[in-house]
Protein backbone atom coordinates (compact mmCIF):
# COMPACT_ATOMS: atom_id res chain seq x y z
CA UNK A 1 0.00 0.00 0.00
CA UNK A 2 1.16 3.50 -1.17
CA UNK A 3 1.64 5.91 1.69
CA UNK A 4 0.68 9.51 0.79
CA UNK A 5 1.87 12.64 2.56
CA UNK A 6 1.35 12.94 5.82
CA UNK A 7 1.65 8.86 6.28
CA UNK A 8 -1.88 8.33 5.14
CA UNK A 9 -2.94 5.70 3.26
CA UNK A 10 -4.99 6.16 0.17
CA UNK A 11 -8.00 5.06 1.97
CA UNK A 12 -7.55 7.66 5.08
CA UNK A 13 -6.93 10.22 2.30
CA UNK A 14 -10.22 9.54 0.56
CA UNK A 15 -12.22 9.54 3.92
CA UNK A 16 -10.38 13.07 4.37
CA UNK A 17 -11.67 14.34 1.20
CA UNK A 18 -14.65 13.21 2.34
CA UNK A 19 -15.03 15.37 4.97
CA UNK A 20 -13.63 18.17 3.20
CA UNK A 21 -16.47 18.07 0.59
CA UNK A 22 -18.93 17.58 3.61
CA UNK A 23 -18.04 20.86 5.35
CA UNK A 24 -19.15 22.98 2.40
CA UNK A 25 -19.52 21.46 -1.06
CA UNK A 26 -16.47 21.47 -3.70
CA UNK A 27 -16.27 21.95 -7.23
CA UNK A 28 -13.73 19.03 -8.71
CA UNK A 29 -11.22 21.91 -9.16
CA UNK A 30 -11.37 22.82 -5.94
CA UNK A 31 -11.00 19.22 -4.77
CA UNK A 32 -8.22 18.50 -7.23
CA UNK A 33 -6.26 21.30 -5.74
CA UNK A 34 -6.41 19.98 -2.54
CA UNK A 35 -5.47 16.38 -3.49
CA UNK A 36 -2.64 18.31 -5.15
CA UNK A 37 -1.30 19.75 -1.47
CA UNK A 38 -2.07 16.21 -0.07
CA UNK A 39 -0.48 13.89 -3.02
CA UNK A 40 1.41 13.44 -6.29
CA UNK A 41 -0.15 10.27 -7.25
CA UNK A 42 -2.20 11.44 -10.31
CA UNK A 43 -3.55 8.11 -11.16
CA UNK A 44 -5.00 7.92 -7.13
CA UNK A 45 -6.51 11.22 -7.67
CA UNK A 46 -8.43 10.80 -10.74
CA UNK A 47 -9.83 7.06 -9.57
CA UNK A 48 -10.78 9.40 -6.34
CA UNK A 49 -12.79 11.72 -8.01
CA UNK A 50 -14.04 8.99 -9.72
CA UNK A 51 -15.72 7.43 -6.60
CA UNK A 52 -16.81 10.72 -5.20
CA UNK A 53 -18.85 11.59 -8.56
CA UNK A 54 -19.87 8.02 -8.61
CA UNK A 55 -21.38 8.84 -4.64
CA UNK A 56 -22.52 12.36 -6.00
CA UNK A 57 -20.45 13.78 -3.48
CA UNK A 58 -18.65 16.19 -6.24
CA UNK A 59 -21.21 17.43 -8.58
CA UNK A 60 -20.75 20.82 -10.43
CA UNK A 61 -23.99 21.20 -11.94
CA UNK A 62 -25.54 20.89 -7.91
CA UNK A 63 -22.43 22.88 -6.75
CA UNK A 64 -23.85 25.85 -9.49
CA UNK A 65 -27.29 25.57 -8.92
CA UNK A 66 -26.79 25.38 -5.10
CA UNK A 67 -24.42 28.79 -5.48
CA UNK A 68 -26.52 30.66 -7.68
CA UNK A 69 -29.66 29.94 -4.80
CA UNK A 70 -27.54 30.80 -1.90
CA UNK A 71 -26.08 34.44 -3.62
CA UNK A 72 -28.89 35.79 -5.77
CA UNK A 73 -29.97 38.00 -3.55
CA UNK A 74 -26.66 39.39 -2.89
CA UNK A 75 -24.62 39.58 -5.90
CA UNK A 76 -25.02 40.29 -9.82
CA UNK A 77 -24.80 37.78 -12.40
CA UNK A 78 -21.43 39.08 -13.48
CA UNK A 79 -19.95 38.37 -10.49
CA UNK A 80 -21.72 35.03 -9.50
CA UNK A 81 -20.34 34.35 -12.81
CA UNK A 82 -16.76 35.31 -12.34
CA UNK A 83 -16.90 33.07 -9.02
CA UNK A 84 -18.27 29.89 -10.40
CA UNK A 85 -15.13 30.20 -13.21
CA UNK A 86 -12.98 30.80 -10.72
CA UNK A 87 -13.52 27.69 -9.02
CA UNK A 88 -13.96 25.85 -12.09
CA UNK A 89 -17.42 25.46 -13.46
CA UNK A 90 -17.45 24.63 -16.83
CA UNK A 91 -19.43 27.90 -18.68
CA UNK A 92 -22.33 25.94 -19.98
CA UNK A 93 -22.94 24.63 -16.37
CA UNK A 94 -22.57 28.23 -15.04
CA UNK A 95 -24.87 29.66 -18.58
CA UNK A 96 -27.19 27.09 -17.13
CA UNK A 97 -27.19 27.91 -13.86
CA UNK A 98 -27.19 31.60 -14.13
CA UNK A 99 -30.45 31.54 -16.37
CA UNK A 100 -32.47 30.51 -13.64
CA UNK A 101 -31.94 34.19 -12.09
CA UNK A 102 -34.60 36.14 -13.33
CA UNK A 103 -34.34 40.23 -13.35
CA UNK A 104 -31.75 41.69 -10.60
CA UNK A 105 -33.84 45.11 -10.83
CA UNK A 106 -34.95 44.53 -7.11
CA UNK A 107 -31.32 43.93 -6.31
CA UNK A 108 -29.97 46.66 -8.13
CA UNK A 109 -32.68 49.15 -6.73
CA UNK A 110 -31.90 47.72 -2.59
CA UNK A 111 -28.01 48.37 -3.25
CA UNK A 112 -28.41 51.81 -4.68
CA UNK A 113 -30.87 53.00 -1.90
CA UNK A 114 -28.12 50.97 0.73
CA UNK A 115 -25.48 52.91 -0.98
CA UNK A 116 -27.76 56.48 -0.54
CA UNK A 117 -28.57 56.13 2.86
CA UNK A 118 -26.20 58.70 4.21
CA UNK A 119 -24.80 60.24 1.02
CA UNK A 120 -25.70 63.46 -0.70
CA UNK A 121 -26.41 63.29 -4.09
CA UNK A 122 -23.36 64.61 -6.11
CA UNK A 123 -21.76 63.78 -9.46
CA UNK A 124 -18.98 62.42 -7.58
CA UNK A 125 -21.25 59.90 -5.38
CA UNK A 126 -23.15 59.35 -8.32
CA UNK A 127 -19.70 58.36 -10.56
CA UNK A 128 -18.61 56.06 -7.59
CA UNK A 129 -21.72 54.41 -7.07
CA UNK A 130 -22.36 53.21 -10.28
CA UNK A 131 -18.63 51.78 -10.05
CA UNK A 132 -19.99 49.95 -6.79
CA UNK A 133 -23.11 48.52 -8.35
CA UNK A 134 -20.68 47.34 -11.22
CA UNK A 135 -18.21 45.53 -8.69
CA UNK A 136 -21.06 43.94 -6.73
CA UNK A 137 -21.61 41.94 -10.55
CA UNK A 138 -24.84 44.17 -11.49
CA UNK A 139 -24.18 44.59 -15.67
CA UNK A 140 -23.52 47.87 -16.75
CA UNK A 141 -26.76 48.79 -18.66
CA UNK A 142 -29.14 48.11 -15.56
CA UNK A 143 -26.83 49.44 -13.55
CA UNK A 144 -27.09 52.82 -15.72
CA UNK A 145 -30.97 52.13 -15.88
CA UNK A 146 -31.71 52.32 -12.10
CA UNK A 147 -29.15 55.25 -11.34
CA UNK A 148 -30.79 57.01 -14.20
CA UNK A 149 -34.38 56.47 -12.68
CA UNK A 150 -32.92 57.67 -8.86
CA UNK A 151 -31.15 60.65 -9.76
CA UNK A 152 -34.43 62.19 -11.76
Amino acid sequence: MTKINNNLTPTQLYERAVAYILQMPKTEKQVRQWYSRKTADEILIDEHIARLKDYNLLNDVEYAKMYVASKRDKMGKVMIKNKLRQNGVAPSIIAAAVAEIDDQRDLAVNLVAKYLRNKECTPAVKSKLFRWLLSKGIDYDLSTEVIDEYWH
